[in-house]
């Protein structure tokens, strides 16, 4: 912390929120806040931009306990990724976030991305044989000529999967 000059900031008296441009690179479409700051070790006149992802603003008091100090969290924090669990960049509830080591992060990002890839490469499949989103079975998630719903799932199902998944519900073809 011997680089930031403590006091007065002297070039912007606040921070300000605003959203990343979107993109694939490290931070793109996150929401941040950004602020100039006077340092005294910069190039450009001592001033510098800083950008914090809201999200990691966020875990300090959503993922950390109020009685760890605040040096020890900011040490833990430093050396992870913070994850959205259901992977939507903007979704910053606390239930949503969590922090993860780098590695493990890295992993759960490249299993969503193999997943989207098999997803997509279903769809170009359905739209080449001319299936429709809506005759495809929620459950086995192949097309179907017939959907059926119950009230034992929720849902349309193929007939197979209805047959299985029912639990002796009554099937509505």
């Amino acid at each position: 912390m011997g680089h930031y000059h403590l006091g007065e900031n002297r070039v912007q008296p606040f921070a300000r929120f605003e959203h990343a441009k979107p993109g694939d690179g490290s931070g793109a479409g996150y929401e941040r806040w950004r602020s100039t700051e006077h340092r005294p070790h910069t190039a450009s006149a001592g001033r510098e931009d800083v950008y914090v992802a809201h999200h990691r603003l966020l875990a300090v008091v959503e993922c950390y306990s109020l009685d760890e100090p605040i040096e020890s969290v900011l040490e833990d924090l430093a050396e992870k990724d913070v994850h959205h669990r259901n992977c939507v960049k903007w979704d910053n509830r606390p239930e949503n976030i969590e922090p993860v080591e780098h590695a493990r992060h890295a992993s759960i990002t490249q299993e969503q991305v193999r997943a989207w890839a098999e997803d997509e490469k279903r769809e170009q499949r359905r739209r080449e044989d001319g299936v429709s989103e809506e005759a495809v079975c929620d459950g086995c998630h192949e097309p179907a000529e017939l959907l059926a719903t119950s009230p034992g799932f929720a849902g349309e199902r193929c007939l197979e999967c209805a047959k299985q998944e029912s639990d002796g519900e009554p099937i509505e073809v």
